[in-house]
């Protein structure tokens, strides 16, 4: 049974997937552990507990820039799981207890205005990951939000 909080979530992702065009795909394909440059990084949040429970903070996003949506796949496959948006310090953390066996790959809807755009990352992390580690997804996220949020507006 899918508890109302995980429906509400799913039904948003829904909603956005289909407002997306195909034409809004970009896929990078990087590995490593070290972020360089402005690229976006993902940390493995202190809360994550491999293999059952994955949390994740994005690193180096612009102040305008809004993630909205986050799946989550094994290298390879198109079994994709979403994530849920969660608060926290510094930022959403996006978490799953549907955590792929292997080594991950994500895939990312930021906010550009009205519309969305998908960012696919693959050979992100390792099979191995570990908590308090920073990977880099060799994304570089140029598309911000053409309105803030309550919360830019507190940061003003």
């Amino acid at each position: 049974m899918i508890s109302p909080v995980n429906m509400k979530s799913y039904f948003l992702l829904l909603l956005l997937l289909l407002t997306l065009s195909c034409s809004a795909t970009t896929t990078t394909t990087t590995t490593g552990a070290s972020n360089a440059g402005n690229t976006l990084a993902i940390r493995v949040e202190e809360s994550s507990r491999s293999p059952s429970h994955l949390a994740i903070r994005f690193l180096n996003l612009d102040a305008r820039t809004e993630i909205v949506a986050v799946d989550v796949a094994r290298v390879g496959s198109q079994n994709w799981n979403f994530m849920d948006r969660g608060g926290g310090e510094g930022g959403a953390i996006w978490e799953t207890n549907r955590v792929p066996a292997g080594p991950l790959q994500f895939r990312v809807v930021v906010t550009a205005g009205m519309e969305g755009k998908w960012y696919w990352a693959t050979k992100v992390m390792p099979e191995d990951w570990k908590c308090g580690e920073v990977y880099d997804t060799g994304l570089r996220i140029t598309d911000t939000a053409m309105a803030s949020s309550a919360y830019d507006d507190k940061m003003l």
